[in-house]
């Protein structure tokens, strides 16, 4: 950044300029700084670049104050000195120790302040960044040469080749095909010929004519025929006697002995009738090249080609030919045409070529840049990584290739003592629950696991035992499988420190209220997440004080709706405003407010129905709304549908008239099967918008329902279906899951979810809340008071665990998982699970009384 840069930066944030402690930062090499430069440069060993490693670290911090304590704050000077180092080390405060090691780079400012890379780096740190790339002239000389011989020389040898190739194989290619042409149409022009003398050869024997007539007629005929470009080009005739019986330009040769003829200008002396005799006599037919008059004048002879074919009836020799002269003509006519195609071509490619010769300069360039780009940010990360709180190990094929200083002091082990393959015994205690981590690591080496996250017990090189969250991460290392394995110690809250007094639920209502105002009013989507993120702390803190549960799933479907709202406004502003009124609608657990902060989303759309001519382009807004929406939902850690029911599906993105129509066909067609994929669609919430066309469509099903009352008792036999998980002694059913016996308790949750949604659409209650339903059977006697708590006291127990088994399981709340394993449970508490799932059957009884 220029100084004028840092200057408006730190205006903006703290409302101080400060540009004069701006140039002492980075003034040694300001314009006007020249002067200190080569003062200093009379030193030997002096480093113009040293002072980075000073002035560029927090320890510079109290000199600053002492040169500009009398101008500003001690605080103000804090302000811009931080606010500028930070902001040239991407947000990093880098100590003089990370200069001193080598694992950071110093940045300057020249006073042209350019962009360059090469305007950034001292000629010590180019010379590491290219690391032997750029280190001699005759290895540029080297680098022009391959350039040359791998990219110039094969463009040129190809231009070469193509226009060789035009030359001597397509063009004469041309020619033959072009003679050919001729020739054949010779031979079909005195097979026509032929044909006429053969008609009256007929005529003859028929005794129609007698052979003089006949012969008169058949040669007036071919006399009169013309052909050519102008009409000149005709037919001869002659005797196997070597007379001339007719030529339509020579009449004065009709009846002349041609044994001897020589025309006067025929200087070859080629006996040209003669040796059409021979070749009719020898094979009937053939092509023959001499001189001969040119066409009606008789003061030019041109190079001829002649086709004659004989009449064996009369002995008559009937031929016709062309003039070499009229094919060159054509010749030279389509070569012209073919050397203007092959010239535009070669031009053309020519210049293709030498686009690709620059532009492969310019990839040749760049990637020598991005050479010394890697190598810079290569030093950035690791600079990064060492300045983490937690600690880092990289390892590819099997084997440990780098471990960070932070975990070398939390373990006290070197780096070279990490790299044993013994080192992870050691690392872990016998603790039980570092079991499944040791052996996670295990296979992990080997590529047999995937990537998870544990809790686990280090114990350090003193005997120090450590508690920690492992995370592992696969990466990809010249081509070759790695993982990052991350060592976070587990810091344990003292309750009241991060939200002030916690111990009153008001604090935590305000705080809930604060994060979805802060929602509310994010200016961006990042604004968002940021206020999202505030959401697992205070979670975490709630569940761990004995929150309720419905109170936690409230906030988290408030918070959910509030994100969803704020994402519609913020993409609503940059695409435009709705061509139609549509409400964003929430399906499943998100429409109920039963989520976790690992719920995925079921949403759609409902838009107005509009005409038919207009439906396509308003669908096509609402996906482009929708695809936004659900893009930023899941970067804000509600994760895409698996089923992909979403409003950026088309399926789910429709007029309210096509959703009745689908209600109206999941209903009359309903079957046990089908009701399966239909459940989530039947808790239905209007999130944003026009809520009226959500209601309209609920108003719709119960007019179905009225209509199709059998589809309650398809529905009851779905609830049915989901069984108690208690085996015949009444013990609780479990799965294996990691080598132990465990409980899905989502599972458990569902007979409850599809016994008020049943019962809510028996009798018309709109709310989709669990809770706001049992509520609502209540109130219309559908249940007593007594088995309404009852039902209540099961649905917030199993939530209850539901909620500690993610705490206990994923201490930073980062995975969903609510499989839990009995064996975590105390005696009592496992009893108390199975009296609890044991009344689960309340609501079998229910269904299986009212509907079967």
């Amino acid at each position: 950044m220029k100084i004028s840069e840092h200057a408006t930066r730190t205006e903006e944030l703290f409302g101080i300029r400060g540009e004069d402690i701006h140039k002492w930062v980075d003034g040694f090499f300001d314009h006007n700084g020249s002067g200190h430069s080569l003062r200093m440069g009379r030193k030997i060993d002096y480093d113009p670049y040293g002072h980075r490693r000073f002035r560029h670290c927090k320890e510079a911090l109290s000199e600053a104050i002492k040169e500009f304590g009398g101008k500003y704050t001690n605080q103000q000077i804090k302000n811009v000195f931080e606010a500028h180092v930070r902001d040239d080390y991407d947000g990093y405060l880098p100590s003089r120790t990370d200069f001193e090691n080598g694992t950071f780079t110093a940045k300057y400012h020249e006073s042209t302040h350019g962009e360059e890379l090469s305007e950034v780096l001292d000629a010590n740190e180019l010379a590491d960044y290219f690391n032997g790339l750029h280190t001699s002239q005759q290895d540029n000389n080297h680098s022009l040469a391959s350039f040359s011989f791998r990219i110039v020389l094969p463009t040129i040898t190809a231009i070469v080749l193509f226009i060789t190739s035009i030359i001597y194989v397509i063009v004469p290619l041309v020619e033959d095909s072009m003679l050919g042409q001729k020739r054949q149409m010779l031979k079909e022009l005195t097979s026509t010929a032929v044909s006429i003398v053969d008609r009256y050869v007929e005529l003859e024997h028929k005794g129609v004519l007698s052979r003089e007539s006949a012969k008169s007629q058949a040669a007036a005929d071919i006399k009169a025929m013309r052909y050519g470009s102008e009409n000149k080009d005709y037919f001869f005739i002659t005797d196997m006697n070597l007379k001339m019986v007719m030529h339509p330009y020579r009449s004065d040769l009709k009846g002349q002995d041609l044994t001897y003829y020589t025309d006067s200008e025929n200087r070859t002396g080629f006996p040209v009738f003669v040796e059409i005799n021979k070749l009719v006599k020898a094979e009937q037919h053939g092509f023959l090249e001499y001189q001969w008059q040119f066409k009606d004048d008789p003061t030019i002879t041109s190079p001829k080609m002649t086709y004659v074919e004989g009449v064996e009836e009369w002995q008559w020799i009937i031929g016709t030919g062309v003039y070499f002269d009229d094919v060159q003509q054509g010749i030279d006519r389509l070569e012209n045409i073919l050397y203007r195609v092959f010239f535009a071509i070669t031009f053309g490619l020519t210049g293709l070529m030498g686009y690709v010769i620059f532009q492969s300069k310019v990839i040749e360039n760049r990637k020598k840049r991005a050479e010394m780009a890697l190598h810079e940010a290569k030093n950035r990360y690791r600079a990064l990584v060492e300045s983490s709180n937690e600690g880092y190990i990289l390892e590819a094929d099997g084997k440990i290739i780098f471990s960070n200083s932070r975990l070398h002091q939390l373990l006290g082990y070197t780096d070279i003592e990490l790299k044993s393959h013994s080192i992870w015994k050691e690392l872990f205690s016998k603790n039980p629950q570092n079991v499944k981590v040791l052996h996670h690591l295990l296979q992990l080496f080997s590529n047999d696991s995937e990537p998870s996250e544990f809790e686990a017990q280090l114990q350090t090189k003193g005997g120090k035992q450590i508690d920690i969250i492992l995370s592992t991460s696969k990466i990809f290392l010249s081509e070759k499988l790695g993982h990052v394995i991350s060592f976070r110690p587990i810091v344990r809250k003292i309750y009241g420190g991060s939200y002030g007094s916690m111990n009153q639920i008001t604090d935590y209502q305000k705080i809930s209220c604060d994060i979805v105002t802060d929602i509310g009013k994010g200016s961006s989507h990042g604004k968002v997440v940021e206020s999202l993120n505030q959401l697992p702390d205070l979670i975490r803190e709630m569940i761990e004080t004995g929150t309720r549960p419905d109170y936690l799933r409230r906030l988290i479907g408030s918070t959910y709706n509030a994100a969803i709202c704020r994402f519609i406004e913020l993409t609503i502003n940059d695409i435009g405003e709705p061509p139609v009124p549509f409400s964003f609608i929430s399906f499943g657990s998100n429409a109920r407010h039963d989520m976790t902060l690992f719920s995925d989303q079921d949403n759609a759309i409902v838009f107005e129905t509009p005409d038919d001519a207009d439906l396509k382009s308003i669908r096509r807004y609402f996906l482009h709304l929708a695809e936004k929406v659900c893009a930023m939902l899941n970067q804000a850690g509600y994760s895409y549908c698996d089923g992909l029911i979403m409003a950026s599906n088309h399926q789910w993105c429709l007029s309210q008239k096509e959703w009745e129509e689908n209600f109206s066909q999941w209903i009359k067609q309903a079957s046990s099967e089908s009701i399966l994929e239909l459940n989530v669609f039947f808790d239905i919430r209007s999130t944003y918008g026009k809520a009226v066309l959500v209601d309209g469509i609920q108003s719709y099903i119960q007019q179905l329902l009225r209509e199709h009352p059998e589809f309650l008792f398809t529905y009851a036999q779905n609830c049915l279906s989901y069984e108690v998980p208690l085996n015949s002694a009444d013990e609780i059913k479990t799965e294996d899951y990691e080598g132990r016996a465990s409980l899905n308790l989502k599972e458990c949750l569902r007979p409850m979810e599809v016994f008020c949604r049943l019962y809510a659409l028996k009798v018309d209650i709109r709310e989709v809340n669990t809770m706001a339903r049992l509520r609502g059977l209540l109130a219309a006697q559908e249940i007593d008071a007594k088995t309404f708590r009852e039902m209540v006291y099961i649905f917030d127990h199993i939530w209850h665990l539901r909620f500690m088994n993610q705490i206990i399981e994923y201490t930073d709340l980062r995975k969903v998982n609510d499989v839990l394993a009995i064996s975590d449970l105390t005696h009592l508490e496992q009893k108390n699970l199975k009296n609890v799932i044991n009344r689960i059957s309340l609501f079998h009884e229910k269904v299986a009384t009212d509907f079967l």
